[in-house]
């Protein structure tokens, strides 16, 4: 997530306006001409004209993107089978191969897409090699020093040049024209982006609102003070206030974590200053008051026991379950969360969201962790024609019935803004997104990100990062006072930003 990308606050205006208003490549000409036409055109001139040249090689061409019919091309494409499931992916692919059946795919789904990556690219074989695999890749934050070691060595392919292609569904727009404001928020490492986004996604504080209207509990609380009272109000009655995967304590971070930061730093007065610290690695972070605070108020709620005992085992499947059914009244993860647990959401479940804001001004903004989501890279070793093909099929995604199955089969929010300014499409979300949507509208936010604009290669930042992410369920038990453990991991950072030095 590196050099020099705006990643402030990702534009939602065309969602909230629908609620509120309704509720390069050159051709390769390979035909040949029958003997029969050769020596008929023998006899009449020495050559073909200039014409039916360039009406021969049309004829082989697509005409959306001057690549070659009859060239067969095969993707292998790593796909990270999660909790968007695959029928919006297949459907993406079938529409494609309809449309350019010279192309095929041999697809790899799998929710360990990132080991099976991993061990592909440990091999070394650009033959065995996937054309296109998703951005999760092993290793810390998502796999983003193992993509950004990639881009290093040259591995992976540009993807810039999409942001001019033209929208299939149309081509009198770009796909950064027709983009609902991800551009500012997308992804870039070294100063260029490798995947371009797909879809979007917020995170937050999800409940189900038949269970807090049945206990008359505060669905909207917009100061700290609030929120605690809601917390202490849901403890007494003997249900889990907020539930997070304790083996995947990044999920806590979904809902009280970096953009709450920002958010502090605003409440502050000293939001330019942290964003510059924080997107370029400068110290103080850990040891910041943003932070501090932070993990200071997860903290307070450690000591409420607002979280589940025996956190650290549960899964993110098991800590959803503990809202599905019943046993604790907030999960903290995103809007996915619907399409993840649609086998087990049950009857009369209905969605809601809140965020937990972190000063007591009422007015004040909200932040929100919104991701420019998914994404999938390319392998810069394979043949020129089949990275030009990968890049057709990363442009196809967005297709306005492409992101109307992601909306509705994925449970994501699409990337075109016609899609969210059409109130008939925008219904066919699914019902967790509508609720993120709803919020939104009544309420002050603004979206932000966890990316940075520089990495740090120096292992004492990786090992500051899994200090403090291992510390976390310690801290959200209430056993552990925060401000030792961010000392420490503030003094490995340092050592890490001198080495970089």
């Amino acid at each position: 997530m590196k050099n020099k990308v705006k990643m402030w606050g990702l534009s939602l205006v065309c969602l909230l306006l629908v609620f509120m208003t309704a509720a390069c490549g050159s051709g390769n000409n390979n035909s040949q001409a029958s003997n029969s036409q050769e020596t008929a055109s023998a006899t009449t001139s020495s050559a073909a004209s200039p014409e039916a040249s360039a009406s021969a090689s049309e004829s082989n061409v697509y005409p959306e993107n001057g690549l070659p019919k009859d060239e067969k091309v095969t993707l292998k494409f790593g796909y990270w089978e999660n909790g968007s499931g695959r029928e919006w992916i297949d459907y993406a692919i079938e529409t494609f191969t309809k449309k350019f059946p010279n192309v095929s795919f041999d697809t790899t789904y799998s929710p360990k897409i990132d080991t099976i990556t991993g061990t592909k690219i440990a091999a070394k074989n650009d033959d065995d090699m996937f054309d296109i695999f998703s951005i999760f890749l092993p290793g810390g934050g998502g796999g983003t020093a193992m993509a950004t070691s990639l881009v290093e060595a040259g591995k992976l392919e540009p993807q810039d040049d999409l942001w001019d292609h033209k929208a299939f569904d149309n081509e009198t727009k770009t796909l950064k024209e027709v983009q609902s404001g991800i551009y500012e928020g997308r992804t870039v490492l070294l100063n260029k982006m490798y995947a371009i986004p797909y879809g979007q996604s917020i995170t937050g504080l999800f409940y189900n609102k038949v269970l807090f209207e049945k206990n008359g509990w505060n669905q909207n609380p917009k100061t700290w003070s609030e929120f605690t009272a809601l917390i202490d109000t849901i403890k007494a009655s003997g249900i889990i206030p907020i539930t997070y995967p304790g083996k995947y304590p990044g999920y806590l971070d979904f809902s009280i974590g970096i953009p709450k930061m920002f958010e502090i730093a605003e409440i502050n007065g000293n939001l330019d200053k942290f964003n510059d610290d924080y997107r370029n690695f400068k110290a103080p972070f850990y040891a910041s008051a943003e932070s501090l605070d932070v993990y200071n108020k997860i903290y307070e709620l450690g000591k409420k026991k607002a979280f589940p005992d025996g956190v650290a085992a549960l899964t993110h499947t098991q800590s959803q379950m503990q809202l599905l059914q019943g046993q604790a009244a907030l999960a903290s993860t995103g809007e996915w969360v619907q399409n993840e647990m649609k086998d087990s959401i049950p009857d009369g479940f209905k969605w809601g969201f809140m965020l937990a804001p972190m000063g007591d001004n009422p007015d004040g903004i909200k932040y929100y962790q919104s991701y420019a989501g998914g994404g999938h890279y390319i392998w810069a070793a394979k043949p020129e024609l089949n990275k030009k093909w990968a890049k057709e099929f990363l442009a196809w995604l967005w297709n306005l019935d492409v992101q109307q199955r992601y909306a509705e089969k994925a449970g994501g929010l699409p990337v075109r803004k016609d899609f969210m300014e059409d109130a008939a499409l925008v219904d066919k979300l699914q019902d967790a997104p509508k609720a993120v949507l709803e919020y939104m509208k009544n309420n002050p936010v603004k979206g932000t990100s966890e990316a940075r604009s520089v990495s740090l290669t120096d292992p004492n930042a990786e090992k500051a990062r899994k200090l403090v992410e291992e510390s976390v369920n310690d801290i959200a038990s209430g056993k552990q006072d925060p401000q030792p453990k961010l000392k420490e991991a503030e003094d490995l950072l340092v050592k890490a930003i001198a080495a970089q030095k």
